[in-house]
């Protein structure tokens, strides 16, 4: 009688045992999602950017939700997040539609087609902004920083790109600044707004949505000034269809700032290795999407544009890697 009751209380165990280890691998359970690999490096932006503090919260989440993972960022910029995607030192980054764009077709800053990235979601505008100090008085327009010191933000980020971009339709370059006594700086945006608090540059250039987290901890002290872009200007480049659109800097991102600016922005997006697995990748997407309180609690300004309505914005169906376009199926956000 003892052996009976004894295989039946081990038939029981084993029954329950199974039962949670399913639940464990379908994703239902805390932490209970699988990964093929324990290792996750994150391209993000650089210390100081509005990117940073989005892949920390990333890295935290998907450690969460996932067992046994490790995430890692690794400090970036867009075109190098793409670069780096492709030749696999990253497995997930963050960079611009526009960029995305020329990736796929080896324009822009490529030499040649990347084809190992593969979408995973848009998630908000950014303003590019550029910015002096109040007390820069004689700076008050673009032409005015043709001989400044120009700080620029990462290299191989995507807003040098753009920032040249729009440049252009000014009719200026890097050889212009040049022969004008100006000079170009790179860097991540905590050692820029240093730079710009200290005098050494007289320009910093960055992106926001639609602040620029270093720039608000030099105003405290240093009030910034905005220059605005002209509103012909930022017609002609949006015509040109490279990815770069227009909006207005809304008055009181800024301390002083009391009206609307007019500048270009961009649109920060998510990619993956195409070799991901297609399930890892569904559940990637997946448990970004459907956790989004930790994003709205911490960084309410940029979230509030983290939506599904959104999430395909300024991306080509096509180029989305097979598991997020399970995820958006699901969703009818894709037929």
């Amino acid at each position: 009688m003892r052996k009976v009751i004894t295989v039946c209380l081990i038939s029981m165990l084993l029954m329950i045992m199974t039962a949670c280890g399913s639940e464990s691998a379908s994703g239902d359970g805390e932490g209970g999602l699988e990964a093929p690999d324990k290792f996750l490096k994150v391209g993000s932006g650089p210390m100081g950017s509005g990117w940073y503090p989005i892949t920390t919260i990333l890295s935290e989440l998907y450690m969460d939700k996932f067992s046994g993972l490790n995430v890692s960022q690794i400090e970036g910029g867009s075109t190098a997040n793409l670069k780096a995607l492709q030749i696999g030192d990253i497995k997930y980054g963050i960079h611009y539609t526009s960029d995305y764009a020329d990736a796929l077709k080896g324009s822009g800053s490529f030499d040649k087609e990347l084809d190992q990235v593969a979408g995973l979601g848009s998630l908000y505008p950014v303003y590019q902004t550029i910015a002096t100090l109040a007390e820069n008085e004689e700076i008050n327009k673009v032409e005015d920083i043709v001989d400044k010191h120009i700080f620029l933000g990462p290299k191989g980020g995507g807003g040098p790109v753009a920032f040249w971009n729009m440049m252009e339709e000014y009719g200026i370059d890097e050889k212009t600044i040049e022969d004008a006594g100006g000079k170009i700086s790179y860097g991540n945006y905590n050692d820029g707004a240093s730079m710009l608090k200290d005098g050494i540059v007289d320009i910093f250039v960055g992106g926001g949505a639609p602040q620029v987290t270093a720039l608000q901890e030099i105003e405290v002290t240093q009030p910034v000034k905005v220059i605005p872009i002209d509103e012909d200007k930022l017609k002609s480049i949006r015509e040109k269809g490279i990815g770069i659109s227009s909006d207005q800097l809304p008055a009181g991102t800024y301390k002083g700032l009391d009206e609307d600016i007019p500048t270009y922005t961009l649109v920060a997006m998510f990619s993956v290795r195409k070799d991901l697995e297609k399930e890892y990748v569904y559940n990637l997407t997946k448990v970004f999407w459907e956790n989004q309180k930790p994003f709205e609690d911490q960084l309410p300004q940029r979230a509030k544009y983290f939506t599904l309505e959104t999430a395909l914005d300024g991306i080509d169906p096509e180029t989305l890697h097979p598991g997020a376009v399970k995820y958006y199926k699901e969703k009818g956000i894709i037929e």
